[in-house]
This record gives C-alpha cells, sequence and structure tokens, in this order.
C-alpha cells in the first residue's frame, strides 16, 4: 500500500542546478548500526518542519502559482523556505527531514551541491556531523538508494559525495525490521487516507479564523470541495491507501500540469484547501513517531484540523489525547515566540555557532522539559506547572534572542520579543497575569466574582511585544479543557494568595463574550 510520505512522485521536484567535532555518540543499538536510529533514539528535542516540504509555499507566494502566466520557479520561494529551516534549526535539537526533500528542496541542495557558499557547505556538513539534521528514510535502508522520482544528476552526485564522503551522518526510521517498518509506514497513509473524509465536517467558523479567510468562503469550501474529496475519496480504491499526490492531481494541480510545477486551478477554495492537505500530509510522521511538528507560521495553525480533545475523547484514550494537546502546545507555542524571517539574517555557520551558546542550551533544555517531560505518558500539567514552564521558555526564548542578534548580519529578522499572558475566564469575568508585568482586573470584576460559580478556565496567550496593539502583532492563544479548575470563589482566593502580587483595578466593564475581546485586545 502507498504512503503519503516517501520517495514516490507524491514530493517531485526537477529544477536544474549545477576540522569538526562530532556530538558523542550513543552506545550502537542492539541489531543496528550506530547511524540506524528509530526515533526512540532522538532525544535532543527532535522535531520535523513541515516548511522543508517541497510544496510547501507561503499564503503570499501561492496565490501568484494560480495566475495563468506564473513564471516556471515562484519567486521568494527558495529565499521564505530557507528561512524556515534556519528557524527549525534554532528551535530545535534534531531536525529530522524527509530523504526526498533533500533532492527536490533547493532551500536544502542549495547548500551542498558544488556551487555552494563554502561556509555554508562547511556549516551544513557539521549539522550532520552533530545530528543537528538526520535525514528519515521511508523503505530504503541507507541514504544512497536511488530515487524514485526524476531529478537532477549533479544534486544527487553531490549528496551521495556528502552523506558518503564528507559527513558522518546518521539516518532514522520507523523501525528497521522491513515487515515492521512497511506496516508503521501504512499506518502514516491509512490515517491520511481516513482524515480526507473528516475535512468536511470541519466548523466553517473555526475554519474561517484559522485559516484567515471570510465565514463565506469557510462555508463554500465545506459545501463544495471538501465534499468532492469526500465522495471522491469514496469511490477509490479501498486497498490501498490515498497519496497527496492524488489529491492535487485531481482537485489542485492545474490540469495538464505536475504537482511540483506548483501551478494551481482557479477558485478561491483551492489555495486554503492546498494549506489543509498540506497540513494534514506533514503531521502523518512526527504523529506516528511522537515528534514535534512545526508549522509555520504564516500558514494554517494544527488547530485548523479541529481534532477531539474533548473530555470525552480524553476518558477513552487519556494518552493519545494528552499526546494531541501537548502537539497543539508545542504548535501554539513555537508559532508564537518566532514569526515568518526571524532568522533569515543568519548564515548556517552563524546557527552553528549559536547552537553551541549556552543561552541556545538552555533554551532547548526548557522546551525539552515541557513538551516531553511535562506531557510524558499522556499527563497534562497543571495550570501552576503549565504558567511556569511557558514564562520559563519565554525568558529562555529572550536571552536566546538576543545572543542570536549579536550573530546575525543582517536587519532582516530577529526582531520580536514574545510576552506570557494567563488569561483566567468565568462566567464573562477575564482576568490577565502577564510575567513580569502588573496583574490587571477589569473594573468591576472583583465585585462580580463573589456572584459568579462555576468552573475557571485557563487559556494561554504568547504577543509580539513590538506590535503597537494586540491586533497589529503576531499573536497566539490556547485554551485547554483539560485544564480547569474547580469551583471560582475557592479557587480565586487561592491564586491570589500564591500570586504574590497585588491585583489593581482598570477602567472598563466586562461581561459575556465582550470579555474575552477586551482580555485579548485592550
Amino acid at each position: 500500500m502507498a504512503s503519503p510520505v516517501h520517495d514516490e512522485p507524491d514530493d517531485l521536484s526537477r529544477e536544474d542546478t549545477d576540522a569538526r567535532v562530532p556530538r558523542q555518540r550513543p552506545p550502537e543499538p542492539a541489531g543496528r548500526g550506530p547511524n540506524q536510529l528509530v526515533f526512540s533514539d532522538l532525544d535532543h528535542y527532535p522535531v520535523m518542519a513541515q516548511a522543508l516540504d517541497n510544496q510547501w509555499l507561503p499564503a503570499d507566494l501561492a496565490e501568484g502559482r494560480q495566475a495563468a502566466d506564473a513564471p516556471r520557479r515562484t519567486p521568494g520561494a527558495v529565499a521564505a523556505t530557507a528561512a524556515e529551516l534556519r528557524r527549525a534549526l534554532v528551535n530545535s535539537g534534531t531536525l529530522v527531514v524527509n530523504r526526498a526533500f533533500f533532492l527536490n528542496n533547493e532551500a536544502l541542495y542549495g547548500n551542498f551541491v558544488p556551487q555552494a557558499d563554502p561556509a555554508d557547505r562547511t556549516a551544513f556538513t557539521r549539522l550532520f556531523d552533530d545530528r543537528a539534521i538526520v535525514p528519515y528514510l521511508f523503505l530504503e535502508r541507507d541514504g544512497t538508494e536511488e530515487f524514485s522520482f526524476g531529478y537532477d544528476q549533479r544534486t544527487g552526485r553531490a549528496w551521495r559525495r556528502l552523506i558518503q564522503e564528507e559527513s558522518d551522518p546518521a539516518f532514522v526510521r520507523l523501525d528497521w525490521d522491513d515487515a515492521a517498518n512497511r506496516a508503521a509506514a501504512d499506518r502514516v497513509g491509512q490515517r491520511f487516507t481516513g482524515q480526507l473524509a473528516k475535512l468536511r465536517n470541519l466548523r466553517d467558523d473555526q475554519l474561517a479564523v484559522d485559516l484567515g479567510i471570510a465565514p463565506e468562503l469557510a462555508r463554500s469550501m465545506g459545501e463544495g470541495i471538501l465534499t468532492d474529496i469526500l465522495l471522491w475519496s469514496a469511490t477509490q480504491d479501498r486497498t490501498a491507501n490515498i497519496t497527496r499526490n492524488a489529491i492535487y492531481q485531481e482537485f489542485l494541480t492545474r490540469p495538464g500540469t505536475d504537482p511540483y510545477q506548483h501551478l494551481l486551478r482557479e477558485g478561491a477554495e483551492i489555495l486554503p484547501t492546498k494549506q489543509l492537505i498540506d497540513l494534514m500530509y506533514n503531521l502523518g510522521v512526527p504523529d506516528a513517531s511522537g515528534l514535534v511538528a512545526l508549522t509555520p507560521p504564516g500558514s494554517p495553525p494544527r488547530r485548523a484540523l479541529q481534532e477531539d480533545i474533548s473530555p470525552q475523547a480524553r476518558a477513552q484514550d487519556p494518552e493519545a489525547v494528552g499526546l494531541l494537546i501537548r502537539n497543539l502546545v508545542a504548535d501554539s507555542l513555537h508559532r508564537a515566540v518566532d514569526g515568518p524571517n526571524s532568522y533569515a539574517g543568519l548564515s548556517l555557520s552563524d546557527i552553528v555557532a549559536l547552537r553551541e551558546t549556552g543561552e541556545w542550551q538552555t533554551y532547548i533544555a526548557s522546551l525539552d522539559t515541557f513538551l516531553h517531560d511535562s506531557f510524558r505518558g499522556g499527563r497534562i500539567p497543571d495550570g501552576d506547572e503549565f504558567t511556569d514552564r511557558t514564562a520559563t521558555i519565554a525568558r529562555d526564548h529572550a536571552r536566546m534572542l538576543r545572543t542570536a542578534r549579536r550573530a546575525g548580519r543582517s536587519d532582516k529578522g530577529l526582531t520580536r520579543e514574545i510576552s506570557t499572558v494567563l488569561v483566567l475566564e468565568s462566567g464573562g469575568v477575564a482576568v490577565q497575569i502577564a510575567s513580569g508585568e502588573p496583574v490587571t482586573v477589569l473594573q468591576g470584576a472583583l465585585g462580580m466574582l463573589g456572584a459568579v460559580g462555576g468552573v475557571l478556565s485557563v487559556r494561554l496567550e504568547f504577543w509580539d511585544k513590538a506590535a503597537r496593539t494586540r491586533r497589529a502583532g503576531l499573536g497566539h492563544s490556547l485554551t485547554l479543557p483539560s485544564l480547569r479548575l474547580g469551583n471560582l470563589r475557592k479557587d480565586w482566593e487561592t491564586i491570589q494568595a500564591v500570586s504574590g502580587v497585588e491585583f489593581v483595578e482598570r477602567g472598563g466593564t466586562t461581561g459575556g463574550p465582550q470579555a474575552d475581546q477586551q482580555a485579548r485586545h485592550d
């Protein structure tokens, strides 16, 4: 059966191109070579980045691919992806990359072909040696096996030279037993196939928010192309998984062209549908392996898929839902602390140097402690731990960012500082607690608290300090239904007692749904 993530024509590209100290190696695993890893061997905050998928385009660039006169290459695409490569290397200990992308994504192969900048080429090799970059193998057993799609032969030779002669890379598979690995890869394909039918049932209002489109367009998608995909998928061979390539050919790619050419059909529904399909596709391997998936700012967040984290779902499979909540938290965190082009001004040599600093190592350790240890085994951290860990990440990120700024040679990025805000809500009353800032309560809220009953929900928000208003800045909000406290009166007294800060009233009134808007945008 086919799987949507491997060296098949699903991810084609035929663009024509023309003294290291490795990290300490772990003991050789039983039955495998020292460079043959499974995902559980990756213990240095491993992630996979959607933006390295050769089909990914920022929304503003994707729009131009619907034009009848669209050029052969997408202007700005390589630079945008190269910036995301740097962002992923800064925000991870180990970056896992599908082997196919090294030959069909110029933002990757541009660093090791003969004409690459010598300093970037040396740094890229170092990242392989340090296992900062680890290629993912689908069914292959080493990185030199022939690719199943067309590619530039010079790039292929450069790739083989890189991994055979110039570096000592590790490779990761779902399993090194071929039968077990094929079964695991097939489950990834089954998941993608099964999710296609669920797209039709996404809530229009939430979809509009997460995709940044008008509610009318979201409703049109549900009644139009998403229903068409559901009906079409029901007619396909049920013994084989549906690939992303098949979805592209049937619904998204301009007739008479191939997906690798990035030429899209006309119609307002095409781009947001492409974004949903790409998001689903790129979550397959990370979810199967337990890795964090980095979604690029400017593209839809993971929450756009509206996966079920209800108390009912958690009761049925607490570990699976706990991991899903972890992934939603991770997505929100990463999208908040770094925006597009955050590290575009850094060379790969700068990245290597940054990763050796204490500030970077502390930041990655904070991410790993929270997103792996705090959620281990389906556990959900309580409100105090959640707030403490995220505040630590925000602080450590700010320190790391200052270090990165000193290394940068450009003013194109490295411009964002994020504040972390804990919002407590119940019965229309909203209270904000910002890390390191005075706590403010809307005027009249304190008097209302005694009369309000029910539960107190917890929402974490991230905001760009540089923005003049929250509406203008890049911000994110995440409410976790499982993070709910008990009786409001009792919990409010506890919060005041343990906070150690003074609660100050400020102007305005609160009530009903208006409270959320004031809490988010005042």
